[in-house]
């Protein structure tokens, strides 16, 4: 099952309401855990705009700045939704399975799940609604700020080159196309495109100068790490390594 992939569900789900079911567009739920007999551990994902490629290291997709710091309307403790005026037109459920973060207080960092929404239009009185189980835990005013956060396992991309722009997520271990979702790599032994020369043992991470690989990150602290060195090869080949993102 670890190497299968899967459609985005059809028809797509509509927009049906607060406190509802979240909108699933996938076959499971985005990060849902399989975990196998040997410790290797998978998180459930989708493509981003590219085909994933076996081999290489995954990050989340770079959040849109124009979804951020966003005005809230008034909200009520044990309200299901939130009101805001958005910065962008967004898709109808784009951050479905994602989260609301109250990035300025009133209500400041307090972090919602997402059901469901709407497309936004770039106006007052756009809405989300929170996932079963989630209410206002304090009011909102108009000095709120709303950040808009898509779930970090959907949209995945391959890992820059050289800055890294968003969370490390992960490993492709298949190659579906745009937005087909799959399983990705998180924890245990795993065979990854590798960058420079690496020595068993070494901490490793991306961003060394090639999209997608993996090698010793030394003193490059900015670099996002992703586990460690079992067994290295040259540049360009595929080394082993002990993935830590999961723990």
């Amino acid at each position: 099952m670890a190497y299968d992939t899967y459609a985005v569900v059809s028809p797509a789900p509509g927009q049906i309401g607060a406190g509802l079911p979240i909108n699933y567009r996938h076959r499971h739920p985005l990060g849902k855990q399989l975990v196998l007999e040997d410790g290797r551990k998978f998180r459930f994902g989708a493509a981003g705009a590219s085909t994933l490629v076996v081999g290489d290291a995954l990050t989340a997709g770079v959040a849109t700045a124009s979804q951020q710091n966003l005005t809230a309307a008034a909200g009520a403790i044990n309200d299901r939704f939130a009101t805001m005026t958005t910065g962008a037109s967004s898709a109808r459920n784009l951050f479905a399975e994602g989260f609301l973060v109250v990035s300025v207080t009133p209500g400041g960092g307090d972090t919602y799940k997402i059901a469901n929404h709407l497309l936004m239009t770039t106006a007052a009185g756009d809405i989300v609604n929170f996932a079963p189980g989630h209410a206002l835990r304090r009011a909102l005013t108009t000095t709120s700020r709303l950040d808009l956060i898509p779930n970090p396992y959907f949209a995945l991309i391959q890992s820059p080159a050289t800055t890294v722009a968003s969370t490390p997520m992960g490993v492709a271990i298949s190659a579906p196309t745009t937005l087909r979702a799959c399983w990705i790599q998180t924890r245990g032994v795993v065979g990854a495109l590798t960058s420079g020369t690496a020595i068993a043992g070494d901490v490793a991470g991306t961003g060394l100068g090639t999209g997608g690989a993996i090698g010793p990150i030394g003193a490059i602290a900015t670099q996002p790490i992703f586990g460690f060195v079992v067994f290295a090869a040259a540049t360009g080949a595929w080394s082993t390594f002990f993935l830590t993102i999961d723990g």
